[in-house]
């Protein structure tokens, strides 16, 4: 008599078990490329002949670094714990700084230094300031719900609740 729990049945559970370690390592390589874009646009922007557009200066360091880690982090406990909010809240801090980054060399070579050359350079300016409120959303989720998951009392739902409600918009 066959059984319900044969090997179809253990295949697709350990499936739904992965998608989230590779969600979470997809996510990882994604923040990984758009760091590697940095030195790309620092190097245009050096060849049109504006260093004063530059990307890569000593203050760059900390939030990539910043960026790296939290993503890293985040993707570790993602995986490791697929439940629990602080490991995605951090995933998605990384992936936000690192777009933000990114962005920092594309909008400055996409509307001053060649205007037109890359597509949606006036879109993503608009975007860019969104970038830093979703990070700072995110740290304040982060600082809430370590390290249960949840947040520390009751009394703390109002304040979940109403960061949850504004982050479509965050001003």
């Amino acid at each position: 008599m066959p059984t319900t729990n044969g090997p179809s049945q253990h295949g697709r559970v350990a499936r739904l078990r992965r998608w989230p370690v590779v969600l979470a390592w997809t996510l990882v390589a994604v923040e990984l490329l758009l760091v590697a874009s940095l030195p790309w646009f620092d190097l245009l922007n050096r060849r049109a002949g504006r260093p004063d557009l530059a990307v890569l200066a000593p203050f760059a360091i900390p939030p990539t670094v910043a960026a790296l880690t939290a993503g890293v982090v985040g993707a570790v406990l993602a995986s490791r714990r697929p439940r629990h909010p602080v490991g995605w809240l951090l995933l998605a801090m990384g992936v936000t700084m690192s777009v933000s980054g990114a962005a920092v060399g594309y909008i400055p070579y996409g509307l001053v230094v060649r205007p037109g050359a890359l597509p949606a350079a006036n879109l993503v300016a608009r975007l860019y300031p969104v970038t830093i409120a979703v990070v700072l959303a995110a740290v304040g989720f982060v600082l809430l719900l370590t390290p249960t998951g949840s947040p520390p009392s009751p009394r703390w739902r109002w304040w979940a609740r109403g960061w949850r409600s504004r982050w479509p918009s965050p001003w």
